[in-house]
C-alpha cells in the first residue's frame, strides 16, 4: 500500500511537472510576441514621425508632383523589419462634407449654395462614371448628411437599413456610403498613382498583394452581395475618390484625371491631359497658368475656382511594418501645420 502511494504521488509530481513546464512555454511565446508587435508598432510610429518631416520640409505654397511627399510608395528596412510609408493629400479627393453647410440653426432647411450646387453637379457626373444614377446618389447622399429630415429633390431621408435612421450630420469615415441607398461599390479601377508610376503591388515579404485599399480597412466598402474584394478585381474603393478630410475644395495640382473631367462640362480631356503634363514638370500656382491651357477661359476659370485650389491641407500617412507575429498597419490623417500638425484620425490594424 505504501509503495502505490509512492508511485500516485509520483505520477502526481510528475503531471504537475509537465503542465507547469507547458504552461511556462505558452507563457514565454506569448511574451516574446507583444514585445515583437509592440516593437513593430513603434516602428511605425517612428515611420510616422518620418512622414511628418517630409510635410514639414515643403517650404511651397502650393503641393504637386514635385513636392518630397509625393515620390509615392517607399520601401525599406528599419531595425530589421520591412517598411511601407506613403504620403498622400486628401484634397485630392472630392470632398463630400462640404456639400452641406454645417452652420445651419435649430429647424432651419438646408439650402445649397452656388458652390455646393457645383460642386454636386460635378460628383455626380464622376459617379455617372463610375456605375451610379450620379444624380440620385448625390440627392441621398446629401439627404444623408443634412441637418434637416426634409427629403432634398430626387433624395432620401431613409437608410438602406429601413432600422436605421438617417444621420442628418457629416460622414465620420467613407465606410457609411455603405448605409445610404442608390451607393454601390465604384466599377472602375483605382486612379493612376500621382507621378504616373507603376503602383507597388508587391507584399514587402513577397508575393501578396499589399494595395491601397488594405491599408485602410475603417474606409473599406463593405457592399452587399459583394463576392469579390477589390484587390481580386482591380477594383477601386470609395475611398480612393472621396474624403471626409479636406478644406472644401480639390486640389487640382494632385487630382486623378478622372475627377478634373467630372468638374465642368467645358474641361475636355485634351485640356485634363495638358493641366497633367503641365503640373508634372512643376506645380501649378494660380489662375495664370491654368490661363496656359489651351482652351481656358475667363468663365471656366471663374467656375473652377469655386472648386479648386492650388495646395493641400489635410494628409493621409500610411505606413505597414511587415515582421512577425504579423504585420501591423497605421492609417493616420493629418492637419498640416509646419509647427504643430495636428492628428485627426489614427487607426491601428
Amino acid at each position: 500500500m505504501v509503495i502505490l502511494l509512492i508511485l500516485g504521488m509520483l505520477i502526481i509530481a510528475i503531471t504537475l511537472s509537465t503542465t507547469f513546464s507547458l504552461d511556462t512555454n505558452q507563457l514565454d511565446l506569448f511574451s516574446r510576441q507583444a514585445r515583437s508587435k509592440e516593437a513593430n508598432y513603434q516602428v511605425a510610429r517612428s515611420a510616422f514621425e518620418l512622414g511628418l518631416a517630409l510635410l514639414r520640409s515643403d517650404d511651397s505654397d502650393v503641393d504637386g508632383p514635385d513636392d518630397l511627399w509625393a515620390a509615392g510608395p517607399q520601401e525599406m528596412t528599419w531595425e530589421g523589419r520591412l517598411l511601407r510609408l506613403e504620403v498622400q493629400d486628401e484634397e485630392r479627393r472630392f470632398p463630400v462634407n462640404a456639400l452641406v453647410s454645417d452652420d445651419l440653426g435649430p429647424g432651419e432647411v438646408f439650402k445649397p449654395s452656388e458652390e455646393q450646387d457645383a460642386l454636386a453637379k460635378a460628383l455626380a457626373k464622376f459617379l455617372d462614371g463610375q456605375g451610379l444614377a450620379g444624380q440620385q446618389a448625390t440627392a441621398a447622399l446629401v439627404d444623408w448628411i443634412d441637418p434637416d429630415s426634409v427629403p432634398t429633390v430626387g433624395g432620401s431621408e431613409v437608410a438602406r437599413d429601413p432600422k436605421m435612421p438617417q444621420k442628418n450630420a457629416p460622414l465620420d469615415s467613407v465606410h457609411e456610403l455603405t448605409y445610404i441607398q442608390g451607393w454601390l461599390r465604384p466599377s472602375g479601377p483605382p486612379p493612376k498613382p500621382l507621378l504616373g508610376l507603376a503602383a507597388v503591388t508587391g507584399d514587402l515579404a513577397g508575393g501578396k498583394n499589399t494595395n491601397e485599399t488594405e491599408l485602410q480597412a475603417s474606409d473599406a466598402d463593405d457592399f452587399e452581395g459583394d463576392q469579390n474584394s477589390p484587390q481580386q478585381l482591380n477594383q477601386s474603393v470609395w475611398s480612393d475618390w472621396l474624403t471626409v478630410h479636406s478644406s472644401g475644395k480639390i486640389n487640382i495640382n494632385t487630382a486623378p484625371k478622372e475627377i478634373l473631367l467630372a468638374l465642368d462640362d467645358q474641361l475636355t480631356e485634351t485640356m485634363v491631359d495638358e493641366i497633367i503634363s503641365k503640373r508634372q514638370e512643376e506645380s501649378l500656382a494660380g489662375e495664370d497658368d491654368l490661363r496656359q491651357i489651351a482652351g481656358m477661359d475667363e468663365d471656366l476659370l471663374f467656375r473652377l475656382g469655386r472648386l479648386t485650389r492650388f495646395n493641400s491641407q489635410y494628409f493621409r500617412i500610411r505606413i505597414r511594418v511587415d515582421a512577425p507575429p504579423g504585420p501591423i498597419n497605421v492609417d493616420a490623417v493629418v492637419l498640416r501645420d509646419k509647427k504643430d500638425p495636428k492628428v485627426v484620425r489614427w487607426e491601428v490594424h
